[in-house]
């Protein structure tokens, strides 16, 4: 891909961030995605066939931002607790409530266990107490799904409480429920 491709997709999925940080995704158009990233309809269709496909690119993007940003995250829980309170208004956007169409959650459940699964490899990582709970489970597959889960209803609660629970309070809580569980 050359870099002009590269350059032009992700001011592509940028915009779509920025938009999705204003207001729902429903609400959104790809005329309001093509005004923010300066491009035409055309050039839009070339890299995507329509928003949703523009949103999966999203939730990869935040992925790798996020996988790549975890040298200050001490465990899973504040990596996640970091990235929530960074893309708040994002999380608050694609949240169920503001979509008549489409549950977005199951992509976001997804970009949870990718990130859990790839810190459950990661030997630096084996400290962490979610970690250790995974790896000494008898079926870790299945426990990452619980804890993914346990994730996506604490997001769930905080957007029912318009994110008014601190950060510090959603890692106090998390990690002292992860810790105890694991012992």
């Amino acid at each position: 891909m050359s870099q002009v491709t590269q350059r032009t997709e992700k001011s592509i999925i940028t915009a779509m961030v920025s938009l999705l940080q204003k207001k729902p995704f429903e609400k959104i158009t790809v005329g309001d995605i093509c005004d923010e990233a300066l491009i035409n309809h055309s050039t839009f269709y070339r890299y995507f066939s329509d928003k949703y496909d523009l949103l999966h690119a999203v939730f990869s993007y935040l992925l790798d931002d996020l996988l790549n940003n975890t040298s200050n995250a001490k465990t899973i829980v504040y990596q996640i607790a970091d990235f929530m309170e960074k893309n708040s208004s994002f999380i608050h956007h694609i949240s169920p409530q503001y979509q008549t169409k489409a549950n977005l959650y199951p992509e976001f459940r997804s970009i949870l266990q990718d990130i859990v699964k790839s810190k459950s490899k990661d030997p630096a990582s084996q400290k962490d107490p979610l970690i250790k709970m995974i790896t000494e489970s008898d079926s870790p597959e299945l426990m990452i799904s619980f804890i993914v889960g346990g994730l996506i209803g604490l997001v769930e609660y905080l957007e029912d409480n318009d994110f008014n629970v601190s950060r510090d309070k959603f890692i106090e809580f998390t990690a002292n429920f992860f810790a105890k569980w694991s012992n």
